[in-house]
This record gives structure tokens, C-alpha cells and sequence, in this order.
């Protein structure tokens, strides 16, 4: 299983490292959108909206996309895979380890609080919201495996986490609604 995971990071580094040069401004805005503090951020500011509006559904979909981001963190130390090692990582202020990317696991649950919010305050921008929020996500992967942060499996591996939390607030959603 390990040789062909490191054949799909190798086949798609080395597609991604083919992008044109004038994407790297567009690669470091993406991969800075995806940082901690934007993603946490983000859902604390909803569970803060979900306080003040007195929205037990907004409060525990916040509080989901947190777990899902310290889950991911917590898997990092457990799984402890070493990032590539190049200038970018070397240059990184805070070092943690690469599988799951934190960055696609964090956005991924925290900017799907978007499309409920959307969704909910004004129905006609979730599909639109939506496809944003899809966009965001891939490009703030792509960016993490373009600056090499990370391999790509560790990405694929923050969208599933990702994912996972995401299914979650699905699933909490449904039960709420019975």
C-alpha cells in the first residue's frame, strides 16, 4: 500500500510543480486562507453567531469543524509523517508533522459552515457559496502541495477528515430537523 502511495504523491507533485510561476502569489493567498487561526477563527465566530442568535444548530456545527480540526491535530502527533524537506518547511515558524494536512482538514469543516449560514440566512447564495467554498478547498490543498508543505496523499487525507466532520454536521443537521 505504501509503494503506491508514494507513487500517487510523486505523480501528482509532479503535476502540480508544472503550474505556471505567476500562480505562486495565488498558491501563498490560498495556503493563508487555510491557516489555523482563519479556520478556527472562523467556526468560533459561528459559535459565537450561534450564542448571541440562541442556535443550538450553529453552535454544535462550530463546534464539530473545532473537533475536526484538533482531531486532525491530534493525528499528526499520533501518525507522526514527516513533511518534505525543503526550504518552505524549513522556514515554517510553527513544525508539526504532515499526515493529515491541517489546512485541507480545517477548511474543509470550517468553511462548510459558510454554506449553512448561507443557507439559512439567504437561501438564493448557497449554491454559489457552495461552489466557493469547494474552490477554496481545492486550491488551498493544491497550495500546500505546491509550496510543499505537504505530500498529496496528506491532503487527500485532511479532505476525508475533513469530510468526516463535515458528515457529522449532516448528520446532526437531519437529527435536528425530526
Amino acid at each position: 500500500m505504501r509503494k503506491y502511495i508514494h507513487y500517487f504523491d510523486r505523480i501528482v507533485i509532479k503535476q502540480v510543480l508544472r503550474l505556471p510561476s505567476w500562480t505562486r502569489p495565488v498558491m501563498l493567498f490560498a495556503t493563508l486562507l487555510g491557516q489555523p487561526p482563519i479556520t478556527v477563527g472562523l467556526a468560533t465566530g459561528i459559535i459565537g453567531f450561534a450564542i448571541a442568535r440562541e442556535n443550538s444548530l450553529f453552535l454544535w456545527l462550530g463546534i464539530v469543524a473545532i473537533v475536526t480540526f484538533a482531531a486532525s491535530s491530534i493525528m499528526k502527533i499520533w501518525l507522526r509523517r514527516d513533511r518534505p524537506d525543503n526550504e518552505y518547511v524549513r522556514n515554517m515558524i510553527i513544525h508539526t508533522f504532515s499526515f493529515p494536512s491541517g489546512h485541507a482538514a480545517g477548511s474543509v469543516a470550517s468553511f462548510s459552515l459558510l454554506v449553512y449560514v448561507a443557507a439559512a440566512m439567504y437561501p438564493p447564495a448557497t449554491i454559489v457559496v457552495l461552489v466557493g467554498v469547494v474552490v477554496a478547498c481545492l486550491l488551498i490543498g493544491v497550495s500546500r502541495v505546491y509550496l510543499g508543505a505537504h505530500y498529496p496523499s496528506d491532503v487527500v487525507g485532511g479532505w476525508i477528515v475533513g469530510g468526516i466532520g463535515v458528515t457529522v454536521m449532516i448528520a446532526i443537521t437531519i437529527e435536528s430537523s425530526l
